[in-house]
């Protein structure tokens, strides 16, 4: 990753003389004076920014997408950025050759975008292998440990399933959703999915909510019988993403409107996230609804049900629903 310890990380030439721990006490900024200032006043350098936010990754917050662009550009700075056309940070053809400088370029993207993810499957899976797991057992900084398993989820399939297990090992202080995306791509369906629902189980109430989202990696209407196990006041749209992202059919969403609440609301937003797909996750992968019924079995679902939970909410999403039926029925 360029320049050893004794050297200010941001420019990777001057000496270091100042351990900055604002961001991270665990692992602070080393940085020569000058740099140290440039971080402060958010006018580093495009390279410098760069060689930073490899280290640290880009979500630190003086490193934050509110104060630099993706290519390093500082978009508030306190104080001119002097040199930045002279110092820009590497693009893409720069560092697609080997596997190290490609993870480094991978941590400081804010997504890995379709030309980052054919580089990654041009490289030898072996050699992304070892560069993935000996970044992952150098560091404990999160953000970088996920940026590891989304190259082993995009590279490796099942011969990656060691370095996951191994993952799987250091977990709570790695994120469960790289972790089901990693494990969706290289273990065995019921050994990645039973070790996502386990980690579930350990959380409670809104966590729980945020980390349920896991399960989508698995596209598997095994998320619906959890989600019918396991649902929990308050229905938010969460549990609509998941049922919608989990190869969900017909039959299904017809017998959680004949349950009623609460299953009926997660249908309600199911099918709204298939016309309409609200997040990153659900747009790339375009769900639809399994066994489609006609239009005119669509209609009387919903509308009975609409009759029978009249309030606001229901009443102006299933009104919605029925406008885009043909997206939802054999009549499309």
């Amino acid at each position: 990753m360029g320049a050893t310890s004794t050297h200010c990380e941001a420019c990777e030439s001057m000496p270091q003389t100042i351990v900055e721990p604002c961001d991270d006490e665990d692992c602070p900024y080393r940085l020569c004076e000058a740099c140290h200032d440039r971080l402060m006043a958010r006018s580093l350098r495009p390279i410098e920014w760069y060689n930073l936010a490899k280290r640290h990754s880009w979500s630190r917050h003086l490193l934050h997408d509110d104060f630099y662009d993706e290519d390093g550009t500082a978009s508030q700075p306190e104080q001119d950025v002097v040199g930045a056309a002279s110092r820009p940070a590497p693009r893409l053809s720069d560092v697609a050759d080997e596997a190290e400088t490609l993870l480094d370029y991978s941590i400081t993207r804010w997504h890995l975008d379709e030309d980052t993810k054919q580089a990654w499957k041009a490289i030898p899976a072996v050699a992304v292998l070892s560069a993935i797991s000996n970044r992952f057992t150098s560091t404990g900084n999160q953000d970088i440990r996920s940026a590891c398993l989304e190259v082993a989820a995009l590279t490796q399939g099942a011969t990656g399933a060691d370095f996951v297990r191994y993952c799987w090992g250091e977990y709570p202080s790695v994120d469960l959703i790289s972790l089901a995306q990693a494990s969706a791509a290289c273990l065995p369906f019921r050994e990645g999915f039973d070790r996502v629902t386990g980690a579930l189980a350990q959380s409670e109430g809104s966590q729980k909510r945020d980390l349920m989202f896991a399960l989508s990696y698995f596209r598997s209407t095994e998320a619906l019988d959890w989600i019918e196990r396991e649902i929990f006041e308050p229905i938010t749209e969460s549990w609509g993403y998941l049922a919608a992202a989990s190869d969900l059919d017909w039959q299904r969403i017809e017998a959680w409107f004949s349950t009623g609440r609460p299953l009926s609301l997660v249908a309600i937003d199911a099918l709204g996230s298939i016309v309409r797909p609200m997040t990153l996750f659900l747009r790339k992968y375009s769900p639809t609804l399994r066994d489609r019924p006609s239009f005119d079995t669509f209609s009387s679902v919903l509308t009975d049900y609409m009759k029978r939970d009249p309030v606001p909410r229901v009443q102006q999403r299933i009104e919605g629903l029925l406008k885009h039926g043909n997206t939802l029925t054999t009549n499309g």
